[in-house]
C-alpha cells in the first residue's frame, strides 16, 4: 500500500532504508551511530493528543544514555518531547503555536496532510494526536530528519514519514493532500506567489492549507522587504502586512475561510535552553523595548489563516 501516492512514494523510495537516504553531510555517520544506540523498545505508551509523549520501560542506565544521546542531536528548535520523566525543553515552546491552531477548528481526522519545512516533525506527531490519517513532513535540515528519526524509534508510528526535500525540489505537482501547513516559511521565500500556488496545486479538492506567518502594521504597505536582516533572521524577504497578504493570497486563486488573532511571540514561547543553548529571540529584540527587533522594525507577530481554493467549496 502506498503512503500518499504513487508519486510521494517514488519521492520517499531513498529513503526507506536510511533517513539520509544519499544526502551528503560530514554529520551523517555520527547521527546514524546515536540512532543505531538508542535502546530497543518492547513495550511503550503514547500521548500525541495532549503533547509528544512516550512512556517506555528503561532502567536507570539506559535513561541516563538516552539524555547522552539525545543532547547530542542539539540544537533541538521544535518541542517539546517527554521520554519518561526526560523532558527535551526546544528552543520553541511548539505547544503553544498548536494550540493556537486547535483554536480554528480545522479537522484533520482522516485526512491525508502535509506539513512543509517540518522542522524535527513535533507538529507532525500532534497531526496524528488529532486522528491524522497519513502525515509526511518536508525538512532539508538533515539535523531535524536526524531528530525526528530519534523521536519516532520511540513513538513507533509508520502512518508519519518525512522526505529531506524542500518543496520547490520535489518534482510533484498533481493533487495530494486534504491539508497542507506552511507555518514559518511564508516570509523566508524569494517568490512568496509561487509557493503559495505550489502548496495550491497538491491540494485535493476541498483541501485546506494552513499557513502561519509573520505579519506587520500596515505602516508598511503591503510588505517589508528587508535590506538585512529582520528580527536577527538571515534570508527573510518578505514580511507581509494584512492588506499584502490578502492581495498575495487573492493572486494564488486562494481565499481565507478562518483566520486567528495575530499574536506577539514572547520569550517565553521562544528562547535558548539546555537543549538548544545558542542564540534565540532574545538576541533579536530590543532590550529596552521588546516589541521592536534590534533592526527597529516592529516585533514578530504571527497568525493563522487557513485557505482554501477559490473554485472549491466546503
Amino acid at each position: 500500500m502506498t503512503f500518499i501516492n504513487a508519486s510521494w512514494e517514488k519521492a520517499l523510495e531513498p529513503y526507506t532504508s536510511d533517513n539520509f537516504g544519499l544526502k551528503k553531510d560530514k554529520r551523517i555517520e555520527d547521527w546514524k551511530d546515536i540512532l543505531s544506540r538508542l535502546p530497543i523498545i518492547n513495550n511503550r505508551s503514547v500521548n500525541l493528543k495532549s503533547g509528544v509523549e512516550v512512556s517506555i520501560d528503561l532502567s536507570l542506565s539506559e535513561k541516563r544514555e538516552v539524555r547522552e544521546l539525545l543532547l547530542n542531536l542539539m540544537p533541538w528548535r521544535k518541542g517539546p518531547f517527554l521520554i519518561n520523566d526526560l523532558l527535551i525543553d526546544s528552543e520553541w515552546k511548539s505547544n503553544l503555536k498548536w494550540g493556537r491552531f486547535l483554536d480554528l477548528q480545522v479537522e484533520l481526522a482522516g485526512k491525508s496532510v502535509l506539513d512543509v519545512g517540518s522542522g524535527n516533525g513535533y507538529s507532525g506527531f500532534r497531526m496524528l494526536g488529532e486522528g491524522a490519517k497519513k502525515v509526511l513532513c518536508l525538512e532539508p535540515n538533515l539535523i531535524h530528519v536526524s531528530q525526528f528519526a530519534a523521536i519516532n524509534h520511540f513513538v513507533n508510528s509508520k502512518n508519519i514519514k518525512m522526505l529531506p526535500e524542500r518543496l520547490e525540489s520535489v518534482d510533484i505537482n498533481e493533487p495530494s493532500f486534504d491539508v497542507i501547513f506552511s507555518m514559518g516559511l511564508l516570509y523566508h521565500q524569494r517568490q512568496p506567489l509561487d509557493h503559495l500556488q505550489l502548496l495550491n496545486n497538491l491540494l485535493n479538492d476541498n483541501g485546506l492549507i494552513v499557513l502561519e506567518t509573520i505579519v506587520l502594521p500596515e505602516d508598511f504597505g503591503e510588505a517589508l522587504l528587508p535590506s538585512g536582516r529582520y528580527a536577527n533572521m538571515p534570508n527573510v524577504h518578505y514580511v507581509h502586512t494584512q492588506s499584502g497578504l490578502t492581495k498575495l493570497i487573492g493572486q494564488a486563486d486562494l481565499e481565507v475561510v478562518h483566520s486567528s488573532k495575530p499574536v506577539l511571540t514572547t520569550l517565553n514561547e521562544q528562547r535558548p535552553t539546555e537543549w538548544m543553548p545558542f542564540s534565540s529571540l532574545d538576541s533579536a529584540l530590543k532590550v529596552d523595548n521588546l516589541e521592536f527587533t534590534i533592526e527597529d522594525f516592529p516585533a514578530p507577530t504571527r497568525q493563522f489563516l487557513v485557505l482554501r481554493n477559490l473554485n472549491n467549496q466546503l
